[in-house]
C-alpha cells in the first residue's frame, strides 16, 4: 500500500508540472524548474518527518498554492499530493479531517481571478481525491488494526507458551512428589511388613530345629507356619512390585480409584465395594492422586492391622467438597497411634488444603475430605485436566 501511495504523490507533483510546462508560456524555466524540484524534495521530506506532518502540510499548502498563482497552469494539483502525503504521515481521523478542510480552504482562496469552469474543476477534483484518500485512510486503519490484534494474538500465545511450559513443570513435580511419595510407602511397608515377617520367620524356623528332635509334631506346626507366613509375605511383595509398573494403556489414567479397587480385591484376596454419589466430574490430577494414595493406605492398613476381609469405599461429590469415606470389617484399634501411614495422609491433604477424619464406633472409617470448586478458572483446568 505505502509505495503506490508515494509514485502517486510524486506522480501528482511531476506530471501536472510538465503539462503546465507546455500549456504556459513560462518566461524563467530554470526559475520554474528549480521551484518543482523543491516541491518533490519537499514531498519527499515529508515521510521521514512524521511527527511534524501536522505542521508541514499546512506549509507545503500554502508554499503550492503561491506557486499555483504565480504559474497557473495544472499546478493546483499539487494540493492533492499533499492529500496523498496525509494519509501516508496522519494516523488519527480528526488529522485527516483537519488536513482536508485546510487543503479545500487553501485551493479555494484567491479563485476569484480564475474561470468559473477552472473553479469547478478544482473543486470536483478535489471531492474525487477526498473520497480516495479517506478511502485508504480508512484501509489504512483496518490494516493497522488487524495487525495490532495479529500481535495481540501472537503475545496471547507467547504466553500461552510460557503457561504450557509452567504447568509442565508443575506436572514433573507433582510426578516427583508421586514417586517420593511411592518410594516413602513401599520404604515404609517393606520394614513394617516385610522385615518383621522376615525377623518372625527366621525366629520361628530356628525354635523349629531346636523342637525337631524333642517334638517333632510342634516342629511341623511352626514349618507350616513359616511356609503361610512366607506366603502372605510373597504376596504382599508381588503386589507392591504390581504397583511399580506402568501402566501398559498409553491413555489410562495412571491413579484412577477403580484400578486400585480391581487391584487390592485381586492382590489382598479381600471383598471391596466402591459406591459413587453426588454429580460426578472430572478431578484434577493433584486430587486425583491423593484421593488415590490415602485410598491405597487405607485398606492397605486395613488388611495389615485390622484383618479385614471386606471395605467399602465411598466416592461424594458435593459442590465444594469431595469426601472419600473408606470403612471396614476389621478389628478397631483399642487406642489410635498416628503411625506412618496416618501421617502420610495427613500430609497429602495439607498440601490440598483438606482433612482427615476418622471414627472408630461403630465401625472404623476414614474420612479424607478435600474443597473443590467447579467454577475454578478455565484456563487453569485446561492446564491440569
Amino acid at each position: 500500500m505505502r509505495h503506490p501511495l508515494v509514485w502517486l504523490q510524486h506522480l501528482l507533483v511531476a506530471a501536472p508540472a510538465i503539462a503546465t510546462l507546455y500549456e504556459v508560456d513560462i518566461p524563467s524555466v530554470g526559475k520554474y524548474v528549480a521551484c518543482i524540484l523543491l516541491a518533490l524534495l519537499y514531498s519527499r521530506l515529508l515521510l521521514p518527518a512524521r511527527k511534524l506532518a501536522m505542521l508541514l502540510i499546512p506549509l507545503g499548502m500554502i508554499a503550492f498554492s503561491l506557486l499555483y498563482h504565480e504559474y497557473g497552469g495544472l499546478l493546483y494539483f499539487l494540493q492533492y499530493s499533499l492529500l496523498v502525503t496525509a494519509v501516508l504521515c496522519l494516523n488519527k481521523p480528526v488529522e485527516l479531517g483537519v488536513a482536508l478542510l485546510l487543503s479545500a480552504v487553501v485551493l479555494n482562496s484567491g479563485v476569484d481571478r480564475l474561470p468559473a469552469g477552472t473553479v469547478w474543476t478544482m473543486n470536483i477534483v478535489w471531492l474525487i481525491v477526498a473520497l480516495f484518500v479517506a478511502a485508504v485512510f480508512l484501509q489504512k486503519r483496518q490494516a493497522e488494526r488487524l495487525e495490532n490484534a495479529v500481535e495481540a494474538l501472537a503475545g496471547s500465545q507467547e504466553q500461552l507458551e510460557q503457561e504450557r511450559a509452567r504447568a509442565m513443570e508443575y506436572a514433573r513435580k507433582v510426578e516427583d512428589y508421586a514417586q517420593v511419595q511411592e518410594r516413602s510407602r513401599i520404604a515404609t511397608e517393606l520394614h513394617d511388613d516385610l522385615g518383621h515377617r522376615l525377623i518372625r520367620v527366621k525366629m520361628m524356623t530356628e525354635a523349629a530345629l531346636q523342637l525337631m528332635e524333642r517334638n517333632p509334631a510342634q516342629a511341623t506346626g511352626l514349618i507350616e507356619q513359616v511356609r503361610g507366613q512366607l506366603e502372605e509375605s510373597m504376596n504382599n511383595m508381588r503386589y507392591t512390585v504390581r504397583k511399580l509398573q506402568p501402566v501398559d494403556s498409553a491413555g489410562a489414567r495412571r491413579y484412577a480409584l477403580h484400578r486400585l479397587i480391581e487391584d487390592a480385591a485381586r492382590d489382598l484376596r479381600i471383598e471391596v465395594d466402591f459406591a459413587v454419589t453426588g454429580n460426578p466430574f472430572p478431578l484434577y490430577p493433584s486430587l486425583e492422586f491423593v484421593l488415590y494414595r490415602n485410598a491405597q493406605e487405607a485398606i492397605t492398613n486395613a488388611v495389615r492391622h485390622g484383618g479385614a476381609t471386606a471395605v467399602e469405599v465411598g466416592l461424594d461429590f458435593a459442590e465444594d467438597r469431595i469426601a472419600m469415606n473408606i470403612s471396614n470389617n476389621g478389628k478397631p484399634p483399642g487406642q489410635l497411634a498416628p503411625g506412618m501411614g496416618i501421617k502420610g495422609m495427613q500430609d497429602r491433604l495439607a498440601v490440598v488444603g483438606g482433612q482427615l477424619r476418622i471414627a472408630m464406633e461403630p465401625r472404623f472409617v476414614l474420612s479424607t475430605i478435600v474443597p473443590y470448586s467447579r467454577t475454578r478458572p478455565a484456563q487453569e483446568k485446561g492446564i491440569l485436566s
